[in-house]
């Protein structure tokens, strides 16, 4: 290889760095600024940020779903919008809530044996189409999710009252999994029966932080049928500006704040 061909490859590379950088810089101030945290909860670097509205178009994503090709081609991502059905849209601040609430509890800093489960509530609304749209997540406890969930009934209530202020309804909960996948268990499924009978589409979130990996959100949406005791798959799209291969990336950066103090509190932490 030439002096001239070596050159010429040196310059390629830095401009590609050049352009990651950009690009990772833009989707963060996009990603702070969706987010909308209390200055007194950010540090400094991240405060200085919010400054880009991001968009609040729903773009389609699914964990299953081939992201490259969705970003880089808009036509591609119209017509998949209108071949496969969503039923069901999640914010981009309600991943990155739950996200960061799941490695908490279970990361590199914390011996594996120590991780625990986190639980939440799932805060959205309908669209004129009937179509949900989660638009928040309320981080509840750690530990076992049935224990998580019902160890203060004054904090629900907290929590219950606070996604009404925000004119939204408890949609479903969420809780974590980490490293063992998404699915839910006989318990889970006991605990999605009680959030159905309140409201029969109410979902359950499950997320492995340990599937994000820059192909995957880490996370899947169900519902149960109650009366075969089963569990399925929702179709859903990710609403904001997210490009899933940056999400390690995201997170690694919230990571300091998630060890120290978090970006988001459980309500015995408030």
């Amino acid at each position: 290889m030439g002096e001239r061909e070596l050159t010429n490859n040196s310059i390629k590379d830095e401009i590609k760095r050049k352009i990651k950088e950009k690009i990772k810089k833009e989707l963060l101030d996009e990603i702070c600024e969706e987010l909308k945290l209390e200055e007194e909860e950010l540090t400094e670097e991240i405060a200085s940020m919010l400054s880009k509205k991001s968009s609040t178009k729903p773009i389609i994503k699914h964990s299953k779903e081939p992201t490259a090709t969705i970003i880089e081609n808009k036509n591609i991502v119209n017509q998949v919008e209108q071949e496969i059905q969503k039923e069901v849209y999640i914010s981009v601040k309600a991943i990155l809530k739950i996200a960061s609430h799941a490695l908490k509890y279970a990361n590199s800093k914390i011996p594996q044996v120590n991780w625990v489960e986190v639980i939440g509530l799932l805060a959205g609304k309908l669209d004129k189409d009937d179509i949900l749209h989660i638009e928040d997540a309320y981080p509840m406890g750690h530990g076992t999710a049935v224990y998580a969930e019902i160890k203060d009934y004054k904090n629900y209530v907290r929590a219950f009252r606070d996604i009404k202020k925000q004119q939204y309804f408890m949609c479903g909960w969420y809780h974590s999994h980490p490293t063992f996948g998404c699915f839910m268990s006989r318990e889970d499924i006991g605990t999605q029966e009680r959030y159905q009978k309140l409201w029969d589409k109410a979902v359950a979130l499950v997320i492995d932080p340990y599937l994000i990996d820059g192909s995957s959100a880490g996370f899947e949406i169900y519902r149960a049928n109650l009366k075969t005791k089963t569990w399925y798959p929702l179709v859903y799209g990710i609403k904001g500006s997210l490009d899933i291969r940056m999400l390690p990336d995201i997170l690694a950066f919230m990571n300091p704040i998630i060890q120290g103090k978090p970006v988001y509190l459980e309500y015995d932490e408030g």
